[in-house]
């Protein structure tokens, strides 16, 4: 599975026979039309498309969908879904805000995660302390940071050095993708990967 960032809190996770986008912006095939999905991911709600006569399927609403082999599992949260997608035997969660609050119940809800796609720059995401705390109570065996700013930031976001400095990282390298052969296990420490935004 190849995983890249789109910019803003998209990520999209590319498997074997099926592409998911996790929180892309407005409309729901991909980030400009320039990227199709079969399934799009929303975190920060909206309506589920099951059956589309056009384009991919959508879920935002909590439940659990099968979708061109793809599980995924929506957990209610505050401001939100938290969504859990097993791709090639990857489990990949986008939970937004609600990562912040997240209670037992929740927590036990959303189970393993692999790979954790969490906005870190503040404003309608988290603050780098939320995140980094949100990170050691969800424990997932890498952390892929978004939603902060990247050059001239005009929405108000933080950049991702103080993220960086809670998870204790004093030099990273964005890489353009990150590719991964089945689950990357679980370990002590959460890995942080840095990826380059992709407009």
């Amino acid at each position: 599975m190849e995983l890249t960032w789109l910019g803003d809190c998209c990520v999209a996770a590319r498997g074997r026979d099926v592409r998911v986008l996790f929180d892309p912006p407005a409309g729901a095939g991909g980030v400009g039309g320039r990227t199709a999905a079969d399934l799009v991911v929303r975190s920060r709600g909206g309506s589920n498309v099951l059956r589309p006569s056009a384009g991919p399927t959508v879920v935002a609403q909590p439940g659990e969908y099968e979708i061109r082999g793809v599980s995924a599992r929506g957990v209610a949260v505050e401001g939100g879904t938290a969504f859990v997608c097993d791709v090639d035997d990857v489990a990949v969660a986008a939970i937004g805000r609600g990562a912040a609050t997240l209670t037992e119940a929740a927590l036990e809800a959303i189970g393993r995660v692999d790979v954790l796609v969490l906005p870190v720059g503040g404003g309608p995401g988290l603050t780098a302390a939320q995140a980094s705390a949100a990170v050691a109570r969800i424990e997932p065996a890498l952390v892929i940071p978004v939603g902060y700013a990247v050059g001239e930031d005009l929405f108000g976001l933080e950049p991702i050095g103080p993220f960086a400095k809670e998870m204790g990282l004093t030099q990273w390298t964005p890489q353009p993708r990150l590719t991964l052969t089945g689950s990357p296990g679980s370990g002590d420490d959460t890995r942080v990967v840095v990826l380059e935004p992709r407009h």
